[in-house]
Order: structure tokens, then C-alpha cells, then sequence
């Protein structure tokens, strides 16, 4: 890509930066990091409730960012090609880069065991704002 840059392709870019300029959305991003999941998994690892995860979830995808593959009657959501999954992974990256010295730095736990495609579909429990937290 050249230095220069066209109003068209500030624009495209401006569209594309907004996706990932969620937190919601990079939080159900980063967990299918660890590949496809669930919704009810993304649901109890994100602590998105269900109506605003299916929301973003929707976003996601016809943005052609996300893709979906039915396993009988659960659908699992994965990266729809590895460029998407690239643009997180270097935004990601500029977090990770962030001095651990600042004042306020947040550690990030780490990722959450993927079970792969044995998953089951939506799994509902309540969660108390203080284990959301943890």
C-alpha cells in the first residue's frame, strides 16, 4: 500500500476500523480466536446476554467478517477468511505492546479452553455482576 491514500479507501478503512471499534464485538472476536464457537459458549465466556450477542453477532457477519456452520441443530460462528482474523490479531497486537509499567494497566486472563465441536448449543446461567468482573 503507498503513503498516499484516497478518499475512498480512508473511507473503506474508517468502516473497517469501526467493526473492531466495539468491545462487545472484540470480546466475541478474541474468543473465536481459539476457533469456531457456539453461541450459548460465546454467551457464558463473553457474559454478552443473548439478544445484544446475536446483534453483534449479525453485524459481524454480514460485514463478512464472521461465518457460520450448522452442526445439527447448533450453529457455530468462525472467522469467514484468514484476513479478518489477521486484522484482529494485529489489533490485539498494539494491545499486547502497551507497557506493563503504566499506571491503570489491565492483565488480560488467559484464553479460554476451546472444546471444539462436541460443544452444545445455548447454555443459560445466571452470573453475578462480581463474577463478570473476575
Amino acid at each position: 500500500m503507498s503513503s498516499a491514500m484516497t478518499s475512498e479507501e480512508a473511507r473503506r478503512l474508517t468502516e473497517r476500523l469501526k467493526l473492531f471499534a466495539q468491545s462487545q464485538r472484540l470480546m466475541i472476536l478474541a474468543q473465536l480466536l481459539n476457533g469456531p464457537h457456539a453461541v450459548g459458549v460465546l454467551e457464558s465466556s463473553t457474559g454478552i446476554g443473548q439478544p445484544t450477542l446475536s446483534q453483534q453477532l449479525g453485524i459481524l457477519r454480514r460485514a463478512g467478517i464472521l461465518r457460520t456452520e450448522r452442526d445439527s441443530r447448533t450453529i457455530f460462528y468462525s472467522f469467514a477468511n484468514i484476513e479478518a482474523e489477521k486484522w484482529l490479531r494485529s489489533l490485539l497486537g498494539m494491545w499486547d505492546t502497551q507497557p506493563s509499567s503504566e499506571a491503570g494497566s489491565v492483565t488480560r486472563p488467559p484464553p479460554i479452553h476451546h472444546a471444539g465441536k462436541d460443544e452444545t448449543g445455548a447454555v443459560f446461567a445466571r452470573v453475578s455482576p462480581a463474577e463478570r468482573r473476575e
